[in-house]
């Protein structure tokens, strides 16, 4: 595979993300959920639409309630019909962690991992959204846009974690049928595209997510110039934190 070094300068986006965290601990339901709120910071050359971000910032928390809640509503039901059904009462909990990926140019990829347990076995639950956003429009970014016009890209991932699964196949399940569909799950980050796989789909579920990494530097002829390119020395993410606790 040929390495290929790009001559594209990159912009950092210059946002505010700001650190948030909800806990509550009770008898038999739990939360300790993290998640960010992003803003423009004042007098910068990065400005992006506040629409845009808002849309960004709600999606995240609906995504980190939602969650919640649904799992709040599986320990209420579970708990209510354990005495009727001559079982014991489970304790469940939520836990919810971020990163942003990749904050160049004008696009913003973030990851949201969500897990949620029940009694001491976990995760029952193990589920990673991404949001790869374009700054400039808040369109959602696909894996076309990734890519070079004209480039079949899906063949090209195909036939990579194809022999990523056969480097390791007692890995992943015999009988996989590996298609990617043009939806399908990724983030960015500085090195490269990350390509995921839910729980459960492609490999035993005590595998985790699984993950295959496509660097730039080994398919940056195929690679848009708006998403590889080469960092400045200097980049300092923004920080805060926002905690709030019910008891």
């Amino acid at each position: 595979m040929e390495n290929y070094q790009s001559t594209n300068t990159c912009t950092y986006n210059i946002l505010y993300v700001q650190f948030n965290e909800d806990f509550e601990r009770s008898k038999y339901f739990s939360y300790d959920v993290k998640y960010p709120v992003i803003y423009n910071i004042r007098n910068q050359s990065t400005y992006v639409n506040p629409v845009i971000l808002n849309n960004i910032n709600n999606a995240v928390r609906m995504t980190v309630n939602n969650f919640k809640n649904g799992l709040q509503e599986e320990e209420r039901e579970y708990n209510n019909a354990a005495p009727q059904n001559s079982l014991p009462k489970q304790s469940y909990w939520v836990s919810t962690s971020y990163a942003v990926t990749f904050n160049k140019n004008y696009v913003l990829s973030m990851i949201l991992n969500l897990m949620g347990f029940a009694n001491n076995y976990g995760p029952k639950y193990n589920t990673l959204n991404n949001y790869n956003i374009d700054l400039t429009t808040g369109k959602e970014l696909l894996l076309n846009d990734i890519f070079r016009d004209g480039v079949d890209y899906i063949n090209i991932i195909t036939d990579y974690i194809k022999s990523q699964i056969n480097e390791n196949r007692e890995m992943y399940y015999s009988n996989v049928e590996l298609v990617i569909p043009e939806d399908q799950a990724f983030y960015l980050t500085d090195n490269g595209i990350i390509i995921y796989f839910g729980v459960d789909e492609i490999a035993p579920e005590s595998f985790g997510i699984p993950k295959f990494e496509l660097k730039f530097s080994d398919f940056g002829n195929f690679i848009n110039l708006r998403f590889y390119c080469i960092s400045p020395d200097i980049y300092v993410q923004s920080r805060g934190r926002a905690k709030h606790f019910m008891g």
